[in-house]
């Protein structure tokens, strides 16, 4: 029996975490498992990484914040391969490029195109517990390349599907996902099972998963677990095909979760149809969180594009404004795109609390309200409480 299993950061924030993450791996190692292990960066060294990044200079070029960023796994993948040598288990830890994870050449957001993992198998037959660093690998130009926000998870899932895992489990600092932000909603509930397309709904709107990672495994049929690290026992939540020979309902409007999304600035810019697609094409933006009407159009724009999308605007001598620190609220379900009457409501709401609806993104499967970042509590709570089921 195979299995992959990707450590996150908060998971490895400590030598304590790093020991813990250890008995863990060589209790499994030990009952006969093979295991091989994603490593994230420690605890917020990421975004340490990047604040001094932006210290030394004004505009850190995509390239070096790559050749910055990955050393923040390679630290947490060698001590993690040390505790489990001192603790008498065989191990051995790869960056991306050792394991044959080759990518295009889009420093900061690069995908994955190909992998190739001898040596991860011969470790694995010579009986060691093989440990990767997640979120980077190679391109085929031999630069170094990182995945993007998140992309220890693709890194996990893309190694299960080629290695052919029996499972991958994601271990997080939580129970698995949640029907909303438990920090946020007291009453939120972890979620045993949820459907590929609900997970990738709520991954790309602020669930810990990265959305490219669920698109893998429903495109592989990996057999994925969202669970704690920190305690075997827990069962978390199993990620799983729908099976659309059981529909009670196929029109159902059905809210599953809430999810919501931080760290945004709003863009609003005065601009020429003819000129939009270029502009979206320079700056990178994901299409759902971008609206465009006749002469302008509004984006949401993640932190670390920042300083990237203000010198475009800037170089384009375009007009634009900039609202700091906003939220991306989501319901997230099935057959919303029918849902006038829950649109309304929630309209009914924000209009009641004075809460300013900034931007609506509306799909099948997601109706998301981008708010101020002081009404996030507020919205998550009422979502939860009148619409999940």
């Amino acid at each position: 029996m195979l299995v992959v299993q990707k450590y996150g950061g908060s998971s490895l924030a400590t030598p304590k975490h790093i020991q813990r993450a250890a008995q863990r791996i060589a209790e499994m190692k030990k009952s006969g498992v093979s295991v091989v292990i994603v490593a994230s960066a420690m605890g917020h060294m990421t975004d340490h990484l990047l604040k001094l990044a932006e210290k030394t200079v004004k505009v850190p070029p995509p390239r070096e914040v790559d050749m910055l960023l990955t050393a923040g796994e390679r630290i947490s993948m060698s001590l993690l391969s040390m505790a489990l040598l001192e603790l008498g288990i065989p191990a051995i830890s790869f960056t991306g490029s050792q394991s044959g994870i080759i990518t295009n050449n889009d420093h900061t957001e690069a995908k994955i195109i190909d992998i190739r993992p001898n040596r991860i198998i011969e470790e694995l037959n010579q009986g060691k517990v093989v440990i990767i660093a997640g979120f980077q690998g190679v391109s085929e130009k031999k630069e170094i390349t990182t995945l993007g926000r998140g992309g220890s998870d693709t890194t996990a899932i893309a190694l299960a599907a080629v290695l052919k895992a029996d499972r991958c489990e994601i271990l997080t600092d939580v129970d698995g996902l949640y029907s909303a932000d438990p920090r946020v909603v007291p009453e939120a509930k972890v979620l045993t099972s949820v459907d590929y397309d609900s997970a990738l709904e709520m991954a790309s709107l602020g669930a810990k998963m990265q959305a490219r990672s669920i698109e893998l495994a429903k495109k592989y049929k990996v057999d994925v677990r969202i669970t704690s690290s920190h305690s075997a026992e827990n069962k978390g939540t199993q990620v799983f095909t729908k099976d659309t020979n059981h529909l009670n309902f196929i029109e159902q409007i059905k809210v599953s979760a809430v999810a919501s999304k931080t760290g945004f600035n709003l863009f609003r810019v005065k601009i020429s149809f003819q000129n939009f697609l270029s502009l979206i094409k320079d700056i990178s933006i994901p299409m759902r969180f971008i609206t465009q009407a006749s002469s302008e159009i509004s984006f949401l724009c993640e932190r670390e594009k920042l300083v990237r999308v203000r010198e475009i605007l800037n170089l384009k001598k375009l007009n634009f404004t900039e609202e700091e620190n906003v939220v991306a609220v989501s319901l997230v379900g099935e057959g919303l795109v029918q849902s006038n009457p829950l649109f309304y409501a929630v309209l009914g709401f924000m209009e009641k609390e004075n809460i300013d609806c900034l931007m609506t993104i509306t799909s099948s499967a997601s109706i998301t309200f981008v708010v101020k970042i002081q009404f996030k509590e507020t919205l998550s709570n009422f979502f939860h409480s009148q619409f999940v089921v």
